[in-house]
């Protein structure tokens, strides 16, 4: 996945990307399972699939030497940026599927509650040591 909106609109002109943070594809394989394997329920599941695609399709993070990133959406993108010398604490998530394949949910909050919560995270623990050693 290349991060061209983040890295076009968004990083700065003084700032370096540090940390590829990539999201796991494995939701998106399980999401279309279900789609397909569970299609007679009124293709409720198909649509959860092609929605858990399109999320991961346009769903960006990204860590430069002075912020984490977030960008999400299509039509209507949201981006959500905390300075690196605003997280006050690292938080690593896994649920159990999360620890058989490999992803995890990292959270950064700073001050004043802020979160920047980066999801189905590749290598979780590596990407949370990279940002430590940043700090």
């Amino acid at each position: 996945m290349s991060h061209s909106y983040l890295r076009k609109k968004v990083v700065g002109v003084n700032e370096s990307i540090k940390i590829p943070v990539k999201i796991n594809p494995i939701i998106v394989v399980l999401k279309w399972i279900w789609g397909i394997l569970g299609c007679w329920l009124f293709f409720i599941p198909t649509f959860k699939a092609i929605r858990a695609t399109v999320k991961y399709c346009t769903t960006e993070y990204l860590v430069t030497d002075k912020n984490v990133m977030k960008k999400t959406g299509v039509f209507k993108t949201h981006t959500n940026q905390m300075p690196l010398y605003k997280i006050e604490n690292i938080v690593v998530n896994y649920t159990f599927w999360g620890k058989v394949f490999n992803y995890a949910t990292i959270t950064f909050s700073g001050a004043n509650n802020n979160t920047v919560d980066f999801i189905f995270v590749k290598n979780a623990e590596k990407i949370k040591k990279g940002v430590n050693t940043l700090l």
